[in-house]
């Protein structure tokens, strides 16, 4: 495909601000894209960088170019690494997703040695981006927290990210982490010690954490990099009200993308909100809103903080496939010994926990051959990913299932040079569609 990404010279006039710059010059900032096709086409859709990060826009286009015929990748895009089942939070308010199956193997680890087979395999293979999730906590192994496979992964040409409670910063190899260009998001979740300790189950001060997130944030400022610091917050009836006062610590230690988020899952698992707490909570994420700056970006959810998953299986939403699963897969520990690919974060330790369980894709005592183990699940696992949509009763992914398929389709019906400009727009959820050599609007709908 023969696609631009920074060209100012063609911007199709809509309200917003169009940004530009590096992937990290621009992740936060923009919550659309613009497809501008030589044709006339245009295409006005949401997107947003979380749903790519560390990778990009560009990684994106990338792997959906070296797709073969039939839609599929020869290797994902993107692993989400899960090392370890270990955890130093242990409650994490009654909310955490992974309870289920990590009670079952509470110490089930990957090996240094075979998660350096991986990585290397990942990477010969064509992989990019590389995130060292959970789980339990990615510190919680030592080959993370020491920086060797952060760094092993960065000289492979992977991009990194390492999603942490944070619990283990001051003890892990903050320098090396930093010169290898790895993106640190932390789950922060509160602003005071006693709340924090209450949603996370264990006595870590809170002060430990941010000056870990301070320090880290110095040494990559000292080697001018573009690569932030991030911070989360799950929204809970325990911890909303810190919510505001959170991001202020956030920015004060030199967090620059704070994301609030509601906790998804099954009903059992949600937290519920009276109404004089969604009052409030709403006056709270409009307090957040307002501190977005380039400085400091802000992320908070759109759709209410009870709505329950969406149930793709009952056409709440639809799609070609799942392109979540198609270039994208979680590789975590067997708790047999050796590696297990999923098809998703959903079914992270198969779904126990969830409303619906399925089969790994790929279980292997050793890491060597995976990709073409994970290659053959296309054709031999018992649900295909264009049946996937049809099946699932819960999906946490569909922005991106919904961003990618729009964009394919765009693609596959316009010819010639493609421009894809970013932008930050007041309409954020709509879908338009039209020709420039056109009179008028050819399709306009709102985003699912």
């Amino acid at each position: 495909m023969d696609i631009a990404f920074q060209s100012a010279d063609i911007e199709p006039a809509l309200p917003g601000r169009y940004v530009y710059g590096t992937p990290w010059q621009r992740f936060g900032l923009y919550n659309s894209y613009v497809v501008v096709g030589s044709d006339g086409r245009i295409l006005k859709m949401p997107a947003h960088a979380g749903e790519l990060v560390p990778g990009s826009t560009e990684d994106l286009v990338a792997a959906l170019d070296e797709c073969h015929g039939d839609g599929f990748p020869a290797v994902p895009m993107t692993v989400e690494l899960d090392p370890t089942y270990q955890c130093t939070s242990h409650d994490c308010g009654g909310y955490c997703f992974s309870a289920g199956y990590r009670s079952m193997s509470p110490s089930a680890s990957i090996p240094y040695l075979q998660l350096e087979r991986f990585i290397r395999e990942f990477r010969a293979a064509g992989g990019r981006i590389l995130r060292f999730d959970g789980g339990g906590d990615p510190l919680a192994h030592k080959g993370i927290r020491s920086g060797a496979l952060v760094e092993l992964a960065a000289s492979q040409g992977l991009k990194t990210t390492i999603l942490t409670s944070g619990d283990l910063l001051d003890r892990s190899d903050l320098a090396r982490i930093a010169e290898s260009g790895c993106y640190v998001r932390v789950s922060l979740n509160a602003s005071t010690n006693r709340t924090r300790e209450a949603f996370h189950g264990n006595e870590i001060p809170l002060t430990r954490i941010l000056n870990g997130i301070e320090e880290l944030s110095r040494l990559l400022t000292n080697l001018r990099s573009d690569v932030p610091v991030g911070a989360t917050f799950l929204l809970a009836p325990i911890n909303f009200l810190e919510v505001a006062e959170a991001a202020r610590m956030a920015r004060s230690v030199g967090i620059r993308h704070f994301s609030v988020r509601r906790i998804l899952g099954p009903e059992w698992l949600r937290p519920t909100f009276g109404k004089k707490q969604s009052d409030l909570l709403n006056d709270l994420l409009s307090e957040v809103r307002q501190m977005h700056s380039d400085d400091f970006r802000v992320a908070v959810p759109y759709r209410p903080v009870a709505q329950p998953d969406l149930n793709p299986a009952n056409g709440e939403f639809c799609a070609t496939q799942c392109w979540q699963s198609t270039l994208k897969t979680v590789a975590e520990p067997n708790p047999g010994g050796g590696i297990q690919l999923q098809l998703c974060g959903r079914y992270r330790g198969g779904g126990v926990g969830q409303r619906l369980a399925m089969p790994a894709l790929v279980s292997l005592p050793q890491p060597m051959g995976w990709v073409e183990r994970w290659q053959e699940s296309f054709t031999d696992f018992p649900v295909s990913r264009k049946d996937l949509l049809k099946t699932c009763v819960s999906c946490i992914d569909r922005g991106f299932i919904l961003m990618v398929d729009r964009l394919v389709n765009f693609l596959r019906h316009t010819s010639g040079p493609i421009t894809i400009l970013h932008l930050d727009s007041p309409t954020p959820h709509e879908v338009v569609e039209w020709n420039s050599r056109a009179s008028s609007v050819s399709a306009k709908v709102s985003a699912q």
